[in-house]
């Protein structure tokens, strides 16, 4: 297991690389961690991502909506926050994320949670929450791995495969992240925490946790945790011709699979 001791790589955001990839199964499928050395492929990717450090070899779906909207939830926009919003994949039920450290100041807690409709499958970010009292970072990050623990029935003995746990003086004031990577029975858990302390004010949190039978690990890092962050930093703001609910060429087929001129959710023509 890989800890990194600094957070001089770790940017405060998520930062998008350049574009290009492919989707996991050409040269991604040897990506290594810059953070982890015990992991490699898409995970690796996406481990380095949710702690900002920038990847030009992100795969070419974070930069389109490669999956199939479903519109009667989309664009969802959270209650707390109008910053935080997104278009919603089918088969996935979106809701406004609550605190489940006990640290959060109640209606100071901005974030979501996209779980998949089959219960195996969850992406949850949190945007933003005030925090007081004994709080750390790694304290918050247990409160999320448990909680993703006991949504899937606690499902067998856990390993932790990667680590970061790291504190540091930003330019606001003093901030810590806290992460891991665990493997959790047939499941793989990424959980990432960043706290930032304002001196003499107040302390917030930020995170993302996702969870992923391991079987789907890659493929839903591709298809759908990687594209839900980058809509959150300007990628992917328009469904493709293939996923946008639209008959783009008129001939009464919408989008993938239903158009056969469509080679995917992620093609932008239904004309072939």
């Amino acid at each position: 297991m890989n800890k990194a001791r600094t957070l001089c790589a770790l940017a405060l955001g998520t930062v998008l690389g350049a574009c290009g990839g492919d989707d996991g199964t050409g040269p991604l499928a040897s990506a290594t961690s810059q953070l982890c050395n015990d992991v490699n492929g898409l995970e690796a990717i996406y481990w380095d991502f949710i702690h900002g450090i920038p990847r030009g070899d992100l795969p070419s779906t974070a930069f389109t909506i490669p999956f199939q909207i479903d519109f009667a939830q989309s664009p969802y926009s959270n209650s707390t926050s109008l910053l935080l919003g997104f278009m919603v994949p089918q088969g996935w039920t979106v809701s406004d994320a609550v605190d489940v450290s006990g640290f959060a100041v109640p209606g100071t807690v901005a974030g979501a949670d996209l779980i998949r409709a089959d219960g195996r499958a969850v992406w949850r970010y949190m945007l933003n929450a005030q925090i007081t009292g004994g709080f750390t970072a790694a304290a918050i990050l247990d409160a999320e791995l448990a909680t993703a623990r006991s949504f899937l029935g606690n499902p067998g003995g856990s390993t932790t495969q990667c680590e970061v746990n790291v504190q540091q003086t930003g330019i606001i004031g003093p901030e810590s992240v806290a992460s891991k990577l665990v493997r959790v029975g047939d499941f793989t858990v990424f959980s990432r925490i960043h706290v930032i302390i304002v001196p003499g004010t107040s302390a917030f949190y930020s995170g993302f946790t996702s969870v992923a039978p391991t079987a789907e690990s890659a493929s839903l890092i591709q298809d759908i945790y990687v594209p839900m962050i980058t809509q959150l930093y300007g990628g992917g703001s328009s469904a493709a011709a293939c996923s946008d609910g639209i008959d783009n060429d008129g001939d009464t087929a919408i989008d993938y699979p239903s158009d056969a001129q469509c080679d995917s959710p992620a093609d932008d023509s239904e004309s072939g």
